[in-house]
């Protein structure tokens, strides 16, 4: 029987606090999982460009991005799910009928094929982003995620996709994902390379994208801000992510 066991964090609003700063003792209870031989991964919608920051500052090597569609295992991709190129160009389509941006996302880079608004560029400071004004990347690349700026009425709006799915972020966006990705399904195939079973994952989130992966490890564990409809799915809540949630939850099922 293997005792291997893996801590799993989402990024936005769990490893990193609402004004994106990481605390201290999450940092701590990082390095003391990792001292007792914890493998220690993050599962994020970002892909890793936009998570790279946090990746280094936890000195964390195996993570989930895209929501699932792309896994690293020490720092190497060994498996990604790319998106439907023609359903791709239907709702790039329709994105540009509406004059919103659109984001091609491979696992390492990002791709706008258009000067962002304000609210896309507030996302991706700082990320490197190729800017390719007219060109098409989505459309004639294979790529594992989009990233687009739409409202819920935009969303509801959007035509019907056969090979997509959207998972929101917030009020102001999707992700565009697969649709069989999502952070369960990536989380599944991490733990079958690390050698970890499923009774032995806990898994920390906060957000509707982290619905899945709460309620599918051994131990799901919500972050005191998640929406009611988030804890549901959870086996237990801690304290917010600007209050030692992370450590606290550790500590509450005796992984510290």
């Amino acid at each position: 029987m293997s005792n291997k066991r893996l801590a799993i964090f989402d990024i936005d609003g769990t490893l990193e606090t609402m004004e994106n700063t990481i605390l201290p003792s999450t940092l701590s209870a990082i390095a003391q999982l990792q001292e007792r031989g914890v493998h220690v991964a993050i599962a994020t919608g970002r892909n890793y460009k936009m998570a790279q920051s946090v990746i280094e500052a936890t000195h964390i090597h195996d993570y989930v991005v895209c929501n699932g569609s792309a896994i690293f295992v020490n720092d190497e991709l060994v498996s990604q799910r790319t998106l439907d190129r023609t359903d791709v160009a239907t709702f790039t389509e329709y994105i540009r009928t509406i004059g919103t941006n659109i984001l091609a996302e491979s696992a390492t880079e990002l791709y706008a094929d258009k000067t962002p608004d304000p609210v896309m560029e507030k996302i991706i400071a700082g990320t490197g982003t190729f800017f390719l004004p007219g060109h098409n990347y989505g459309l004639e690349h294979d790529i594992v995620q989009g990233l687009a700026i739409i409202s819920e009425q935009q969303e509801q709006n959007a035509p019907e996709l056969k090979h997509i799915i959207f998972k929101r972020f917030g009020p102001i966006g999707v992700d565009v994902l697969p649709a069989d990705g999502s952070k369960a399904a990536g989380i599944a195939q991490l733990a079958a390379h690390l050698g970890v079973a499923n009774a032995d994952i806990v898994a920390f989130g906060d957000n509707q994208n982290d619905k899945e992966m709460l309620s599918s490890v051994g131990i799901g564990i919500a972050m005191g801000h998640a929406t009611p409809d988030v804890q549901a799915t959870a086996d237990w809540v801690t304290a917010d992510s600007e209050s030692d949630g992370i450590m606290l939850g550790l500590q509450h099922i005796g992984w510290l």
